[in-house]
């Protein structure tokens, strides 16, 4: 288990406490974040895929810092102080404020970070929605100099995951402006404005843990007369994390193969974000949202027994990618992977379902590789394991009856509030 599986293992209960909070208090006191709760399954679920692909090692084109120290690394490796931890943590905040506008700067980087700006809500569960496809990582290069000082590989592996979990506190509206604090941190009100759609907020506040937008010309306060709508422009409309991460990189391709000119079919994925070659434009046309009409927001008629089963049935799912990972070691390889890949069927089923339109084939997939376990590895299951096979095979038939109830035509006609028909797309 590496330092980042570690930290999550302990992170979790700490993500969970505060979003409990801020559900009670947004109920409470209000103003109420968690109107759209699908939203948040989704949001949350996202985090959850992110981490289960991680795990599995999937990445098509990642530069990890190990890679650049073992080759770039001069001299002898320097002695680890606490000065040294804070050395890198500015660093990293650093290289991660230019990764961060680059992302949003390019086609192809924005088609891995638009996950996270896809919901058009704003609680903390946004901050789970990360992209976990991981078509192209090249922050280990970002670390060259790191590397080049000798610093140790086990520095930066305790940096990265703790400089990655500050980020997730700011991802709330029930935090006002925090005096003197803005002019140095990242702050709940700037992020607000880094997410939201209105033409002044878009394009700004791209610093992570410290204000660096203040000194390279990105910052932009939070305004009270210009409240932020979130989203993007040209919106996700659905649930399913792997739709939504694959949706944008979708449209680069389609644009690549509509166009005619072959410099046009290169620069589709080399452009500043939003440029499309116009013969691709007109047979594609996009449709963006007015950020100024709530009634146009994204959202299925869910009844409420269906929520109530998603969280269950997340609650669940979630529990096995703990089991999983607390037991890495303990665990054979095949059954690590029958279990991440049972997680990672059962965020697309119940995603699937939120949309109302159910897919049998992950239901039946995550019963078949249930089964397997069950008959193949039962027996190397400890302490509290051994119930999640029972647990897991009562999930994936319940899920696999609900789903088809809901593939019934009185249920797919149910109403899609604020359904715009659109081709899904941040400034875009």
């Amino acid at each position: 288990m590496d330092a980042f599986e570690v930290a999550v293992l302990f992170a979790i209960p700490g993500f969970l406490g505060l979003i409990v909070l801020e559900f009670a208090w947004s109920k409470l006191k209000g103003p109420d974040t968690w109107q759209h709760q699908a939203d948040a399954v989704s949001s949350i679920s996202s985090g959850l895929t992110y981490l289960v692909l991680r795990t599995l090692g999937f990445g098509v084109l990642v530069i990890s810092y190990d890679w650049v120290a073992e080759r770039f690394t001069v001299g002898e490796p320097v002695v680890a102080g606490a000065w040294l931890y804070a050395l890198v943590f500015v660093w990293k905040d650093f290289t991660s404020y230019w990764v961060h506008r680059w992302a949003h700067a390019n086609s192809f980087l924005w088609a891995m970070h638009l996950i996270h700006h896809s919901s058009e809500e704003f609680n903390l569960p946004v901050a789970l929605r990360q992209n976990a496809l991981n078509w192209f990582s090249y922050g280990g290069l970002m670390l060259l100099p790191l590397a080049l000082l000798g610093v140790p590989t086990e520095v930066v592996a305790v940096v990265l995951p703790v400089q990655f979990f500050l980020q997730f506190w700011y991802h709330t509206q029930h935090v006002g402006k925090l005096g003197p604090l803005e002019y140095v941190l990242v702050t709940p009100s700037q992020h607000r404005v880094h997410h939201a759609i209105n033409p002044i907020y878009i394009d700004k506040n791209f610093g992570q843990i410290f204000c660096w937008d203040r000194l390279f010309g990105t910052f932009q306060e939070e305004l009270p007369e210009e409240p932020p709508a979130y989203g993007i422009t040209t919106p996700v409309r659905h649930y399913n994390p792997l739709m939504i991460e694959l949706n944008y990189m979708g449209r680069l391709l389609r644009d690549a193969l509509t166009t005619k000119r072959w410099r046009d079919r290169l620069a589709v994925f080399l452009s500043r974000t939003g440029w499309r070659p116009e013969d691709a434009r007109m047979r594609w046309p996009d449709t963006k949202l007015d950020y100024r009409d709530p009634a146009q927001k994204f959202r299925r008629a869910q009844p409420l027994w269906l929520i109530v089963w998603a969280w269950l049935q997340f609650a669940v799912l979630l529990l096995t990618a703990a089991y999983t990972l607390a037991n890495l070691e303990r665990l054979s390889g095949p059954v690590e992977t029958g279990f991440l890949l049972v997680v990672l069927a059962g965020v697309v089923a119940n995603s699937q379902q939120l949309m109302l339109r159910p897919s049998l084939l992950a239901e039946l997939l995550r019963v078949g590789l249930i089964s397997a376990i069950a008959v193949s590895e039962a027996l190397s299951f400890t302490h509290w394991g051994p119930w999640l096979l029972p647990l897991q095979l009562a999930l994936c038939l319940s899920s696999l009856a609900i789903s088809w109830r809901l593939r019934s035509p009185v249920t797919q006609a149910s109403p899609e509030a604020g359904s715009l028909g659109i081709s899904p797309g941040r400034g875009v």
